[in-house]
């Protein structure tokens, strides 16, 4: 039972040893509470020492407890020495929990486990791990001995191939694009192989969240509505087009990124960059789309409610071309899903980790991700993973 339910003595700790209990509470993946029944103190006295070790008031003394009988130890000493224990005990716990975080050959083959085992073994010791993964080490170590198997060798191009094909995407591509691609150039493997050997080998795919903020709009261009709601899925190019606006740090300045998107192909048909936030800069990649494609009257052409937007300059622009206008419904940033899946991949691949001198070097960046990688080779999901170009040629 814990001294603190004992009301009769009263006891003083060192503040060697408050500081070396908070220390341990400190660690990675340790509750004070299992520190405090340890030492057999209240959680709320192991908080408090907390409180004044973060303000400092902590020295490093040879102070006693009080009213202790002769011959027995001091509690420093003893206290201590079940301190140490306590952090053996807790040091092995987290080794174990490492363990199960690295782990997830637990119940795969047993030339999986041996395979863990020839990569941690050094780390957390070959006879612990046998141990904990239910195998002999006379077998690990006879399987060392052996030759390598076929499929070994195998993964191990495959893995090399795998490496080509995440360079050749400029890193961009997770283990759906690199399966996909490994299919279109006639390697027949599994989805899980891939995701397999990529996790292996460390391969990643660029990937961000992007925090938006959203303005409040309260009967804002309320004549506008969301027609895409009640229209099917576009059945070819030039029938519904996207549209909006993002903003990309250069130097301590922010450039404004309009784009325009078809979304048939997910192809970007224009696009403009700016120093303001402002409708012509939105009316200069609007303009930019209709150069290049030349629809014809009853597209819909879909953005938020910005009112970048809503300037009578692009809706006279759209009403002089015959375009129907359509918005987000308030609030509903998802009902334009495809640019916002845009930008997500843009900032994720090209911009996120890097940084931008001057908008001259921004703007070749974004000529050289749209133009070249996205629009002509970067695999997409939502059109059975073409690139737009190919799979507007496909639907000619």
């Amino acid at each position: 039972m814990g001294r603190y339910q004992n009301p009769k003595k009263t006891w003083r700790y060192s503040d060697e040893f408050k500081i070396k209990a908070v220390e341990m509470s400190l660690h990675e993946g340790i509750q004070v509470q299992h520190v405090a029944e340890g030492l057999g103190i209240h959680p709320f006295m192991l908080s408090r020492w907390r409180k004044e070790y973060r303000e400092g008031k902590f020295r490093q003394d040879r102070r006693r407890r009080i009213g202790v009988g002769k011959g027995k130890d001091s509690p420093s000493t003893r206290e201590l020495s079940r301190l140490k224990k306590l952090e053996k005990e807790n040091a092995r716990l987290k080794k174990e929990n490492d363990i199960l975080k690295k782990a997830t050959v637990s119940g795969g083959t047993a030339s999986e486990r041996f395979g863990f085992i020839q990569v941690h073994g050094r780390e957390l010791g070959v006879r612990y791990l046998c141990n904990w993964l239910g195998v002999s080490r006379s077998g690990y170590y006879a399987w060392l001995k052996r030759p390598e198997s076929q499929r070994v060798r195998e993964d191990r191009r495959l893995v090399r191939r795998i490496r080509r094909i995440h360079q050749d995407s400029r890193g961009c591509y997770g283990s759906p694009r690199v399966h996909k691609t490994l299919l279109r150039q006639g390697v027949s493997i599994g989805k899980g192989r891939v995701e397999r050997l990529m996790r292996e080998a460390s391969i990643v795919g660029k990937a961000a969240t992007i925090y938006r903020r959203t303005p409040w709009v309260d009967k804002f261009y309320a004549r506008y509505r969301n027609l895409r709601l009640k229209e099917p899925a576009p059945r070819g190019p030039d029938e519904q087009w996207v549209a909006d606006l993002t903003y990309i740090r250069v130097g301590r300045d922010w450039r404004y990124l309009a784009v325009v998107m078809d979304v048939y192909s997910r192809r970007v048909i224009g696009w403009s960059l700016g120093e303001r936030k402002t409708a012509e800069l939105t009316l200069r990649a609007l303009k930019q789309a209709l150069r290049v494609r030349s629809p014809k009257p009853g597209l819909i052409f879909h953005t938020d409610r910005g009112v970048e937007y809503g300037a009578h300059l692009i809706q006279n622009e759209l009403e002089r071309r015959g375009i129907r206008p359509s918005m987000n419904r308030p609030g509903m940033c998802t009902d334009n899903a495809h640019m916002e899946s845009f930008f997500h991949s843009l900032k994720a691949e090209r911009i996120h980790g890097q940084t931008f001198k001057s908008e001259r070097e921004l703007r070749l960046a974004l000529a050289g991700y749209i133009t070249q990688f996205y629009n002509q080779t970067r695999l997409h999901s939502g059109i059975d993973y073409m690139s737009p170009a190919e799979y507007e040629k496909q639907a000619a």
